[in-house]
């Protein structure tokens, strides 16, 4: 039963690899979208990354080998302003990215994500299983607050 146990925990630890290669995808991606977008334009900058996002993702999806796109007339069109927020995230992180810098910018996105996210886990909000604040939770959080503060006055 320990075994079992042990394997259960490694496995979803090896889960923590995503969330990784998100955060390091986050981070390139405002650099890049910074970049690109003291070129073009912030609103161009958004329009760029998620047409070339889309042709990825339908490629992924086609090379998958079992595209059907009957998918489309059974999903709830509420959830999907998912993509809508993509918008607003890249264009406010590119122009934040252009006035704060690459550190300042993903620090405070984090933070608020840590903040929000915890907030759905609090209330069981989105349908989430509930999982209420700690003080642990509380103090960590604070602690990294302190640090952004710290971080910005060292500047």
């Amino acid at each position: 039963m320990k075994t079992l146990i042990a394997k259960v925990k490694l496995k979803n630890m090896a889960f923590l690899i995503l969330p990784i290669i998100a955060g390091f995808a986050i981070a390139l991606q405002a650099a890049f979208s910074g970049k690109i977008s003291t070129k073009v334009g912030s609103l161009e900058t958004v329009v760029l990354i998620h047409f070339f996002g889309l042709v990825v993702a339908l490629i992924v999806y086609l090379v998958r080998g079992n595209a059907n796109f009957g998918f489309i007339k059974d999903v709830n069109l509420l959830p999907v302003i998912a993509g809508s927020m993509g918008v607003i995230i890249i264009f406010f992180l590119t122009k934040s990215f252009i006035v704060n810098g690459a550190s300042t910018t993903i620090t405070m996105s984090v933070i608020v994500q840590l903040i929000v996210s915890k907030t759905i886990d609090h209330f069981g909000f989105l349908g989430v299983e509930r999982n209420p604040v700690n003080m642990y939770q509380v103090l960590a959080l604070l602690i990294i607050i302190s640090g952004v503060v710290l971080f910005q006055y060292s500047k």
